[in-house]
């Protein structure tokens, strides 16, 4: 099934109950071909949908996030580079007034 096929089936879905939603998401949880289903659906209908969009933006953070950690949590080397990286970045972002020097932290 290609990507346009999934998206012609969902315009013409018409809305599942709240039954068949809750055996979908069940089988999905259990059934490893089920799963990957709900991905290549999640995927194809988050260029469709805003809802499926930040549906997808939040299963990314949340699995990438998951990756980094356990990555981290097993190689030295890699939880350093990420932690220069985020400082690197945190200093970068940093709010400068026009002439380039750090605004004074305000207070409690």
């Amino acid at each position: 099934m290609t990507t346009e096929d999934i998206r012609r089936l969902y315009r013409q879905e018409t809305p599942a109950t709240a039954q068949e939603a809750a055996e979908s998401a069940q089988e999905a949880r259990t059934d490893p071909e089920q799963a990957r289903r709900l991905l290549k659906v999640l995927y194809s209908l988050s260029v469709e949908d805003r809802d499926f969009a930040m549906l997808l933006k939040l299963f990314l953070e949340g699995m990438l996030m998951g990756l980094i950690e356990q990555r981290a949590e097993s190689d030295d080397a890699y939880a350093l580079a990420c932690a220069q990286l985020i400082t690197d970045l945190m200093d970068a972002t940093r709010k400068r007034t026009p002439r380039g020097k750090p605004r004074p932290a305000k207070s409690a």
